[in-house]
């Protein structure tokens, strides 16, 4: 009898720690290579299940989640699982949590689903997610207490471009000014003018600012669920639930229906007290749940607009007629809307910032008082013409950790140093963004940081090990915008110690450009990871001289900020080869000087400008100062073509008038 007894405990003890109580949900997921056509355009995408967006992955609130992950292509590649709360070994992130899946390999996630709303999932393995890796996840509520809706929908929100996001990588990295002038949002002289906002673009040259920007790249497509435009049928009176989801690689949608406001009632994935808005600004990565109401009969837009202006993409809600929403306005990128302090950005009524300041939670959120404080100041820095993103001025390393401890509350101050949003995503866990509501202060995974501004979070360090804490701009990211943020409570796990230094690896990219003209050729050529910088620079003439004479410059760059390097290297010419060293220096109005010496003691001061005239027009201008060849100028002016093609004209102190073509590589 005894024996029976503590059979029974044992099993009861057993089973009540194991999810066989709950409902197991399984998923297969197959990660590969598929030809995909958005544009008129056939490339190669990778999908998840041949489909872009991902299935969707549905749970109650209580399941138990087993996904099967394949990975069928030959690259390596991860699942995280955005905004759910989940052991630390299943969050996905590679050399983080877990092992990259290795091509033809199969990883099981396993975890509790202990939270309603709706979340996603994504690759975190380089820039697969622009590929095409995400889809969205909707967990039912064990009680709903929200507004009721006759549908309820998914709506995964995305950018699509058909060049490889490596090679996008790689052009942004160089500078080219391509994407913008594709998009139309190039700063120009002209275009000051006729924003009425020269004395902003002095302001901001004088400040040594560089251009404001709201994407770093040119999309080819928009997508609602994979399409340019999709409909949901619905008769008049209707209420619907949509579950929007911005899985876009680096663009911000404005909201906006044709047939009401949109009432907001979660914010990534939490209940919130309902609020109606006019226009809603979605930052990646974060989740909304609106509820629509269609007013008549007839087809209402509910359009994403690109928040730089440059597309969008359309769900039509009813039948019949189209009825089309408002046009967003432009961004006038040029004036800068500041408080009178001149350190935070200012809402627009028509271009509106993120609806942080009225959102409240449903339920108190406050943190337990009894814990002991920890207080954490992020700067978010970066160098938007060299194209690396930072926090406090270091991009992530392996050692580069922000450090807490379980038990505290924490508290992130994050300043946003840059002329570019960042939507800052904390994995593992949800905190309270404060933003004026006290005790009701809403509850978030991801919160956007505007140009100038500053966000508030905190949260309760009820976690161990390590999770991720990066800026959900991918190429920000990948540029090097992200931490680490350690418990030190636990020592990390072997096998993650073993790899963890493959976290981040700062990859070197090579690119250049090399003018063809009547009278000489010049130019450059940079092969270059954050801090380091190798360079030659070249210039060769022919007109009004004796013989072809050359100059070449072979230099290594450290990289300190965005104002500073020193370099070493040589100098051949045609009479002499000699070593050099020195720095480099961004004055006031943007202009790059930089002073050298010799090894023969001779000394060289130079500064260059360049000036954005028109869309397509650049003037240029090189002067420099030898104490041992004296005076030597340039000034010209380069018109673009295309993407790798410009017009070149310029005139050289020594080598007189020519024109010809420049070529980036």
């Amino acid at each position: 009898m005894k024996k029976l007894i503590f059979i029974s405990l044992f099993s009861f003890v057993l089973f009540s720690t194991t999810p066989s109580f709950s409902k197991t949900v399984q998923y297969d997921i197959t990660i590969g290579y598929k030809q995909m056509n958005f544009t008129g355009k056939t490339v190669t995408a990778m999908t998840l299940n041949d489909t872009i967006p991902g299935p969707t992955l549905r749970f109650k609130e209580g399941d138990f989640a087993v996904v099967n992950i394949h990975n069928s292509m030959d690259v390596e590649t991860s699942i995280h699982w955005h905004g759910i709360l989940l052991p630390n070994r299943q969050d996905g992130v590679p050399y983080v949590n877990n092992p990259p899946i290795e091509p033809g390999r199969t990883v099981k996630f396993q975890f509790p689903i202990k939270q309603a709303g709706t979340y996603w999932y994504h690759s975190h393995t380089g820039l697969q997610e622009q590929q095409g890796v995400y889809g969205g996840i909707v967990i039912s509520p064990n009680e709903d207490k929200t507004i009721k809706a006759t549908q309820d929908k998914v709506i995964i929100l995305s950018d699509w471009v058909d060049e490889n996001p490596d090679d996008v990588m790689r052009t942004l990295k160089s500078g080219n000014e391509y994407y913008n002038w594709k998009k139309g949002t190039i700063q120009s002289f002209e275009g000051a003018i006729s924003k009425k906002a020269v004395s902003d673009f002095a302001k901001r040259s004088l400040m040594r600012m560089p251009p404001m920007d709201l994407s770093d790249v040119a999309y080819d497509r928009f997508l609602t669920n994979g399409k340019s435009e999709i409909t949901i049928p619905a008769k008049p009176g209707e209420k619907i639930r949509l579950r929007f989801i911005n899985a876009g690689a680096s663009t911000y949608f404005y909201l906006q229906f044709a047939g009401s406001p949109l009432q907001v009632v979660a914010a990534d994935g939490i209940d919130i007290q309902p609020i109606k808005l006019n226009r809603l600004l979605i930052a990646i990565a974060e989740t909304y749940d609106i509820i629509v109401t269609l007013p008549a009969s007839g087809a209402y837009e509910l359009r994403a607009s690109s928040q730089d202006g440059s597309g969008k993409t359309s769900i039509f809600v009813g039948n019949g007629k189209k009825v089309y929403a408002q046009d967003v306005p432009k961004p006038n990128l040029y004036k800068m809307k500041m408080n009178s302090s001149h350190k935070k950005m200012m809402p627009d009524l028509y271009r509106p910032l993120s609806p942080y300041k009225i959102l409240r939670a449903t339920n108190p959120t406050s943190l337990p008082s009894k814990n002991p404080s920890r207080e954490i100041v992020l700067n978010l820095t970066g160098d938007m013409n060299r194209f690396v993103w930072s926090i406090n001025g270091k991009t992530i390393s392996a050692n580069n950790k922000i450090n807490i401890r379980h038990g505290e509350n924490v508290r992130f101050i994050i300043n946003n140093k840059t002329m570019m949003h960042h939507p800052m995503h904390l994995h593992g866990h949800f905190f309270r963004l404060v933003n004026g509501q006290g005790n009701y202060s809403p509850l978030k995974h991801t919160v956007d940081i505007p140009p100038n501004g500053t966000q508030i979070i905190e949260f309760e360090a009820s976690e161990f090990n390590d999770w991720f804490f990066h800026c959900h701009v991918l190429y920000h990211a990948k540029a090097g915008m992200a931490r680490v943020v350690s418990y030190e409570d636990k020592e990390l796990d072997k096998d993650l110690k073993d790899i963890r230094p493959k976290l981040y690896k700062d990859s070197w990219f090579l690119w250049g450009n090399g003018t063809i003209q009547s009278h000489m050729t010049d130019g450059s050529a940079i092969l270059s990871n954050s801090y380091n910088i190798l360079s030659t620079v070249w210039e060769i003439g022919w007109n009004r001289v004796d013989q072809i004479e050359s100059d070449v410059e072979l230099t290594y760059d450290r990289y300190f900020n965005r104002f500073f390097t020193v370099f070493v290297g040589g100098n051949l010419t045609d009479e002499y080869g000699r070593g050099i060293f020195g720095f480099r220096y961004l004055l006031p109005f943007n202009f790059a000087s930089s002073v050298r010496t010799d090894t023969e003691g001779e000394f060289r001061i130079t500064l260059e400008q360049s000036v954005r005239v028109t869309q397509r027009f650049e003037a240029f201008g090189d002067f420099e100062y030898d104490t041992e060849s004296k005076e030597e100028w340039v000034v010209g002016g380069n018109y673009l073509m295309s993407k790798n093609l410009l017009l070149v004209g310029q005139y050289h102190s020594d080598f007189g008038a020519g024109a010809g073509i420049r070529v980036w590589f």
